[in-house]
């Protein structure tokens, strides 16, 4: 419960920001988060007691869940450049790999001190990052996007004008606020809201709720896979898979940890520069079937827990690392940012982020219940992963439509009914992306 309540804490956050988001900017909560989490992190690292430390968390956890909704979607709105707007959230997943290596290696690091600065000082160190994040961001502005959404016009104009500028696209300016306008909209223009109902069979005519939809069940996906990014079943117990299945000393199992961790991370970072080369559909489903494949074989291997099969099972997990680091880890985040509607973006992204807190806070939570209680049957707890490796591929070639090379405002004209894109609203949305969509984009 110590280890899982920051996760379930991040729901809670998760739904806060879903249901305010839209009020006070996203810069505003990524700030407020960063605080949250400061404050939170202070009374973990002063812990004498389980209570004190569960409260930590919790507060921790809380400041987590802003922060996660909200920055990859201040990245996604701040692009002006459809490339740059997928490296740019691409890279923030792989910096959040970097975070989980980095976190482990100071783990490893503390196995040669004694005494309580063992786990203090790797608990306050969080409050270094979000000093830094705050001092990175308070010299920012919100997203043109959601000054626009806001009908701040003047500021919206400001900000997307030092954005062209600066990436030399002048010619940028008028075309992408028109688009931003005339998507704003076209989402009014049926005055609609979002219904529960709609979650589960989206009848509307925008689409927003199966936008929603998509999203939540990709994340939930990816968390239930074992990606690293976040807190889930690799990033939480590698050492233990590694002692108990390899029955390696700690200090050992912990090295090795980092090992896997790091793999993931020069495998994001090397992807890097081929992030555009194929569509965010084709990563994903490469990556799915290839992870199928290695962790399928690790859990073969570990159903016999012989030395020579567990230490094959461990070489094949950091190919299933390898992987994920390149596919999976990071390319959901940027899929699901780039998915939402505008008016609904904060919305949307808040619940696809809860649904993954959530999916993570249960496999953190259920791992070590499953490893203590499944006797000669443990190895049965990578089926989980397995499962949903296997289903991933399918999900998204049947349910995601493809959203690289376009705008934001490209892609609401995916979703929304052949009325609406023909309405006054919507032609002037495609007057001003300049795209025709094809029959497989209508569909």
């Amino acid at each position: 419960m110590i280890t899982s309540v920051f996760v379930l804490a991040s729901v809670l956050g998760a739904l806060v920001a879903a249901n305010f988001g839209m009020n006070y900017g996203r810069r505003t909560w990524i700030l407020l988060g960063n605080f949250v989490e400061m404050i939170g992190t202070l009374i973990s690292v002063t812990s004498y007691g389980s209570g004190q430390l569960i409260a930590g968390r919790v507060i921790v956890g809380l400041g987590n869940g802003f922060v996660n909704c909200m920055a990859p979607i201040y990245i996604a709105e701040m692009a002006v450049n459809v490339q740059a707007r997928g490296r740019g959230v691409y890279m923030l997943g792989a910096v959040l790999v970097s975070g989980a290596a980095a976190a482990y290696w100071v783990d490893f690091g503390m196995g040669f001190a004694h005494g309580q600065v063992v786990w203090r000082l790797p608990v306050a160190l969080q409050m270094v990052i979000s000093l830094l994040s705050i001092a990175l961001l308070i010299p920012l502005p919100d997203t043109p996007r959601w000054y626009y959404a806001k009908k701040r016009n003047e500021d919206g104009d400001e900000v997307l004008g030092r954005l062209c500028v600066a990436n030399n696209e002048k010619e940028l300016y008028e075309k992408t606020k028109t688009a931003i306008l005339a998507s704003l909209e076209l989402e009014e223009e049926k005055h609609e809201k979002l219904r529960i109902k709609d979650i589960f069979w989206d009848t509307s005519a925008t689409q927003s709720a199966r936008r929603i939809r998509t999203g939540m069940i990709l994340l939930a996906i990816s968390q239930s896979q074992g990606e690293m990014n976040r807190p889930s079943f690799l990033v939480y117990y590698a050492a233990t898979v590694f002692q108990k299945y390899l029955a390696l000393p700690p200090l050992t199992a912990s090295a090795l940890s980092g090992a896997v961790t790091t793999t993931i991370t020069v495998a994001a970072w090397i992807t890097v520069p081929f992030i555009e080369k194929a569509g965010r559909r084709k990563w994903l489903i490469i990556g799915s079937c290839l992870q199928t494949v290695t962790l399928a074989i690790v859990t073969g291997l570990s159903s016999r827990p012989d030395y020579a099969n567990s230490a094959a099972a461990a070489a094949f997990l950091f190919a299933f690392a390898a992987v994920l680091g390149a596919t999976w880890d990071p390319f959901p985040i940027v899929y699901v940012s780039e998915l939402m509607p505008l008016r609904f973006r904060h919305t949307g992204f808040c619940l696809s982020t809860s649904m993954l807190s959530l999916f993570s806070w249960l496999v953190v939570f259920a791992a070590p219940i499953s490893f203590t209680h499944g006797g000669s049957r443990e190895w049965t707890t990578w089926i989980w992963l397995l499962v949903f490796n296997a289903i991933a591929a399918p999900y998204v070639y049947f349910f995601c439509p493809e959203t690289q090379d376009k705008t934001l405002e490209q892609i609401d004209l995916i979703f929304v009914s052949q009325r609406l894109r023909e309405s006054s609203a919507g032609q002037k949305l495609v007057g001003s992306t300049g795209v025709a969509l094809d029959s497989e984009e209508k569909s």
